[in-house]
Order: C-alpha cells, then structure tokens, then sequence
C-alpha cells in the first residue's frame, strides 16, 4: 500500500482524488493540499469525479510530505519544479502532470537530480496507457516511417494559461518520440492565436536524422474532439483513434483493414497502476523523467516558433 498525497485540487486533480479512492488496494490517499481551502461536499463537480470521501486538507505542504510515501503535482504547470524538488529532497517518489516543467532549465535540473539521487519519478502522459496504444504495440516494431497526429477540441478557458503545444500537441510528442531516439533536423510550423494569449492552434512539421517525418496538428478551436494518429511502417499503417479507443491495421497493398482488438480500460488508472508496480518492483515507471524532459525540450522548441510567428503576423497586421 502507497501512502499518497495529492497537490492541486482543480478540475484535473479532483479526477485523480477520484481514481486513486477506486484503486484502494493500492493506494491510501492520505491526504491532499491547496493554495486555497479545498471542499469537496460542497463543490457540485465532486460527485463528478467519483471521489468516494473528502481527504484531509494540509495547509503546508511539508506537513503532508512527512506523512506519505508518494506525491502526485497536478498543480498549475509553474508550480510544478519547485513542487517536485522539495517532495525528492524529502525522499518522496513523485507522479507530475505533464508538462513536467514550466522551462526547460528547471526540466534539466530536476532530471539532473532526480537521477543524482536515483529518485521515482513519473511524469503525467497518460496517452501512453490508451487502450488503443496498447492495443497496437505488438505491431510497432518496424522503422516508423510517417507519424501523423491530430488532436483538437473546442475551446475551454481550463488549460488556456498555456499554448496549444504544452495543453494537447504535447501528448502526441510524447507519443512520437517513443518511436524514435533520433536528433530532430527541421521544424516548420503554422500558428493561430483567437481565444488566448498564446497559440491556440498549431501545425508542426518535424524532420528527423533517421528519415522519420511527422505531421502534428493541435487545435483548441474546433466545433470537433478528435484524437487521431497515423503510423506508416513497411509494408502497413496503423490508424488509432485515441477518442474512440479503437486500432486498424492496413497492409500497404491495399487488400482490406483489420481492426484490432483493444480491451477496454480507463487510461489514468492504468496509469496508476504502472506506477504501484514499478515503485514496489524498484524499476523506472513506463515515462520517467527523462521521457518528460524529451518531450518537453521539443514542445517548446515548437511553442517557440509558434509564438514568434504570431506575433510577426500580429505586427504585419498593425501595420
């Protein structure tokens, strides 16, 4: 049994609250904590959320360290570093949400010590435990060729303190780099920005050393969910719909598509559940800190460059 305590109690951390109660043979929420007072019997959306009991609330934060084992950030991204040091100076294995960081600076610093002192950290890229995913592992052996993503939503002011890139396109860079280990050669990148300060759509075509090519596209401003990937290998492509947890396999012949099969699943719980096992096992948990770092360091590569090309199109328009 994981003693666990949970930081950041918004509309994601509610819903983790909520799966970690589910998964009591596992877990013991000991506890959660909050800039602000946190109630969950008089907040409508806590019935949504499962929570079967409202934890102890600790006001400081170093008090709920000293009673648990493991500490899950769901916290506001710029919390999150500063966060995550004090529970591994503690000697708490830490789960954050992604992005793991703000900055690539304190991204660096904390995989740097997280592995100085050989500490568990889980980083929150949940499309890794997809049932679809899974489902399509066993065929992904072969050189990927052709990695096509497409990931939109309507638009919500949750998530719109940061650009589409590190909101959505951010799961699928994740997803993208599981594939190859190759150094990134040419980024080229189309932006919008309507309902927020920063990009609110982005489309990144990324070039890779080994011959891989990706097209990434992310939207926050459509009338339609979608969570689409595409990945061509020799001789078949695999098409996921990552919404509607299904996979297809098409060989490149054309002679018809087989669905494959995908054992239904809720992804955050397995996601927990990788993360029990590996920290009683004593092994990395499937996305590291390393993992986190990596698809950190290309989201804001491409965040960048989004962001400079909206504002040199905002200035032509002044103009």
């Amino acid at each position: 049994m994981i003693r666990i305590g949970i930081v950041g109690i918004g509309y994601l951390g509610r819903i983790h609250v909520g799966v970690l109660q589910e998964l009591a043979a596992h877990f013991d929420v000991v506890g959660i904590h909050d800039r602000k007072k946190v109630s969950f019997s008089s907040d409508p959306e806590a019935k949504q959320d499962q929570v079967k009991s409202s934890p102890k609330f600790f006001a400081d934060y170093a008090q709920l360290l000293a009673e648990i084992d493991a500490v899950a950030i769901i916290a506001s991204t710029p919390a999150h570093f500063h966060l995550a040091q004090e529970a591994l100076l503690a000697d708490k294995a830490v789960f954050v949400e992604k992005p793991m960081c703000a900055t690539l600076q304190e991204a660096q610093e904390l995989h740097e010590f997280a592995l100085q002192q050989q500490s568990f950290v889980q980083v929150g890229h949940v499309e890794r435990f997809n049932p679809a995913v899974i489902a399509a592992e066993p065929y992904l052996g072969a050189q990927l060729l052709d990695f096509t993503a497409s990931r939109t939503a309507p638009f919500q002011e949750r998530g719109s303190d940061v650009s589409v890139v590190l909101d959505l396109m951010i799961h699928d860079i994740d997803l993208l780099l599981t594939h190859t280990s190759s150094k990134v050669v040419a980024i080229e990148v189309v932006a919008k920005c309507k309902q927020s300060a920063f990009s609110d759509e982005v489309q990144a075509s990324i070039a890779f050393e080994d011959g891989l090519k990706a097209k990434l596209f992310a939207s926050r401003i459509s009338d339609q969910k979608q969570r689409a990937l595409r990945l061509q290998m020799p001789g078949q492509t695999i098409a996921l719909d990552l919404l509607e947890k299904t996979a297809a396999v098409q060989p490149s012949s054309g002679s018809g598509t087989d669905a494959l099969e995908v054992v239904p699943s809720n992804a955050l719980q397995t996601q927990w559940l990788d993360f029990a096992s590996a920290y009683h096992a004593g092994h990395a948990p499937k996305v590291g800190v390393e993992a986190g770092l990596r698809a950190l360091e290309l989201a804001l590569e491409i965040d960048a460059r989004a962001q400079a090309q909206i504002v040199q199109n905002s200035k032509h328009f002044i103009q």
